[in-house]
């Protein structure tokens, strides 16, 4: 992957979907991480909708490396779910996930696995025929994935959901690591398409290079409690978002005032002597603005997963626009998020 080049039309072909008379056994990839035994309910739902909405032989691979002994015996209860010993990493953050994403490839490919699928412990399908949306949209590259245009990404493939085939895999060799590697190739990606950063951006990177577009699956949302959170993507999978990470987005900082005021100072050539005490100036004007943002989207946070995990089915309704929320719901949403809910 550190060098892709742009296949010819066998390439391209042999990493399409298997036809429709074989078999589809898809391997589901998630890394188990919870903030604390507060977010089982989050795992029970994530369990249970995969249960529920699938409908086709899968099997999902995790690692669960820094989890409660109560998760993992909930994890071990699961009869489609195999916890895959990984050697634990010191990486934590976007590497800690696409280090164990990358482990459990070959482990899924080598049972047997047709297809691949990314999902996180707050993401999750809401429609019986998910998996055929996935695959839909993975055609003709073999590669499908979450593409949240909301929060910045052009090129990013988001782990939430992302979904290849076999042949897709053994030709790219996908890596879900955040670093991308250092050659003019990798460069110009980054300086054409303006992508941060993030698991999943290697893969981008190597079907942007090789001129391969990948199938997006964007927000369809009818309804936005929040411009990220809770976010529904082609009608087929949901994902809370933030469940295992802080609240400060990337849209966040990007649209603050306070930081889009400090980033000259923040560009500013200085004599590396000053570079540190210039960081720490930028990092404390930018504080309390950072706080502000924060606190609003732990309280959103906060009321959209109350709301999952007392009445998921209602909020995915909502979200969806197939009902309006219960007066309880719209009047504790409507001050969170600074607006009316309907």
């Amino acid at each position: 992957m550190d060098d892709p080049t742009t296949p010819d039309a066998a390439d391209v072909s042999a990493s399409r979907a298997p036809s429709s008379v074989e078999p589809i056994r898809v391997g589901i990839l998630v890394v188990y991480y919870l903030r604390s035994d507060d977010d089982l309910d989050l795992l029970r739902i994530h369990l249970e909708r995969i249960r529920r909405h699938t409908r086709i032989d899968y099997q999902i691979f995790a690692t669960a490396n820094r989890v409660s002994d109560e998760v993992r015996a909930l994890l071990a209860a699961e009869p489609h779910l195999v916890l895959v010993s990984v050697p634990a990493t010191g990486d934590r953050g976007s590497r800690e996930h696409g280090y164990y994403l990358d482990a459990l490839i070959p482990v899924a490919i080598g049972a047997g696995c047709t297809h691949l699928c990314t999902l996180d412990v707050d993401s999750f399908p809401i429609d019986d025929r998910w998996i055929d949306t996935l695959v839909a949209a993975s055609e003709p590259s073999g590669f499908a994935g979450v593409l949240r245009r909301e929060n910045g990404d052009t090129e990013l493939p988001h782990p939430s959901c992302t979904f290849a085939t076999r042949a897709f895999v053994e030709h790219y060799a996908p890596s879900y690591s955040p670093d991308l590697p250092a050659n003019p190739p990798t460069r110009r990606f980054q300086r054409q398409t303006g992508q941060p950063s993030d698991t999943g951006i290697r893969i981008g990177a190597a079907l942007w290079t090789a001129g391969v577009p990948w199938g997006h699956l964007e927000r369809t949302n009818a309804h936005d409690p929040h411009y990220l959170m809770a976010g529904i993507y082609g009608d087929a999978v949901f994902h809370l978002g933030s469940a295992g990470r802080g609240k400060l987005f990337r849209h966040d900082v990007q649209s603050s005032r306070a930081h889009r005021a400090t980033r000259p100072l923040e560009r500013m050539p200085v004599p590396a002597s000053l570079a540190r005490a210039r960081r720490n100036m930028v990092r404390r004007l930018r504080r309390g603005a950072e706080r502000r943002i924060s606190a609003r989207n732990r309280e959103v946070y906060a009321l959209l997963r109350e709301w999952l995990v007392t009445d998921g089915d209602g909020l995915v309704d909502y979200l969806r626009g197939n009902a309006s929320p219960a007066p309880a719901w719209q009047a504790r949403l409507a001050p969170a998020v600074g607006g009316n809910v309907s």
